[in-house]
């Protein structure tokens, strides 16, 4: 629950890798139809489109219009993917990192295989690519493989979601704690329970955006004012929340996508309940990317 009242203080943690393993590399690129509608788990955004990078927060205008990218089903063990400098980068399920060119599909193994196994987090925010992995913080350099423990290590085993703004990455923990970390790894308490509840975490705009108990909220995190957005209750059925050229993009469990202005205005993006196979979700290079039913999908 949000009340007036905000505290300060100190804590968090890190460590990091690289890695890699896929199924065969072929460089289609050919539209077909989007996978039947059906009910899928949450589409992971760990660390969808709050970054910084440029590329990942170009202006995305929705025409309605997709395609698929690469080979039926060469996404089919992807668990996250976040977009950053021209590509997209994810993790497998055997915690193996890969880098896809998105104009070909065509995708790299970065790194030594199952580096990052123990991954509950990722997220892209100047030029690295920063992920918890069990209870520790570690930021990678994906272009050149070199990877580091970001702090002590230790303490990010409770963290519910984070998302990097202007340099700084925040992070929030069950009992409603927001802390901050800088890219040195230094990190502290910015409030202390008032966002319990909070389910998702995007950055945008100079504001963290959080869905807190079925509402949405804006926090500027330089001096913790904040405000609902749109109707009590309305956000409820919202299962993924990321952030895009001063936009949020939301999937209800239904399957249904909807863009959302900085007023709480709601658009529904294509067909209600056409994203129902959706597990991952980010932007890049102004454009929606998605993975259905195991293959990578772009919707512009």
């Amino acid at each position: 629950m949000k009340s007036p009242v905000f505290v300060l203080a100190v804590a968090l943690a890190a460590t990091v890798m690289s890695c890699g393993n896929k199924a065969e590399n072929t460089p289609s690129n050919t539209a077909s139809n989007r996978p039947a509608t059906t009910s899928s788990p949450a589409a992971n955004t760990s660390g969808a489109s709050s970054s910084s990078t440029s590329d990942a927060n170009a202006p995305i205008t929705v025409t309605g219009k997709w395609e698929r990218v690469g080979k039926e089903g060469d996404w089919k063990a992807t668990v996250d993917m976040v977009g950053m400098d021209g590509s997209l980068w994810s993790v497998e399920a055997d915690g193996s990192l890969y880098k896809t060119d998105p104009a070909t599909g065509n995708f790299t193994q970065v790194g030594e295989k199952g580096s990052f196994t123990k991954l509950k987090h990722l997220e892209a925010m100047d030029h690295l690519l920063w992920t918890v992995e069990g209870d520790t913080l570690y930021k990678s350099d994906p272009s050149s493989g070199k990877w580091e423990r970001s702090g002590e290590g230790g303490g990010w085993g409770k963290t519910v979601a984070m998302a990097g703004l202007n340099g700084i990455l925040y992070s929030i923990e069950p009992d409603g704690s927001l802390w901050k970390t800088d890219k040195s790894g230094n990190d502290t308490l910015v409030d202390k329970g008032d966002f319990k509840g909070c389910t998702d975490l995007a950055g945008m705009d100079g504001k963290l955006w959080t869905i807190e108990n079925g509402n949405l909220y804006w926090t500027d995190p330089a001096n913790l004012k904040w405000a609902q957005i749109g109707k009590e209750g309305e956000f409820n059925n919202i299962s993924v929340m990321i952030s895009g050229s001063g936009f949020l993009w939301m999937l209800d469990n239904s399957g249904t996508m909807y863009r959302v202005d900085p007023n709480g205005t709601s658009t529904v993006v294509g067909d209600r309940g056409s994203y129902g196979q959706t597990t991952v979700l980010t932007t890049l290079n102004g454009k929606l990317w998605t993975v259905e039913g195991g293959s990578l999908y772009k919707t512009s």
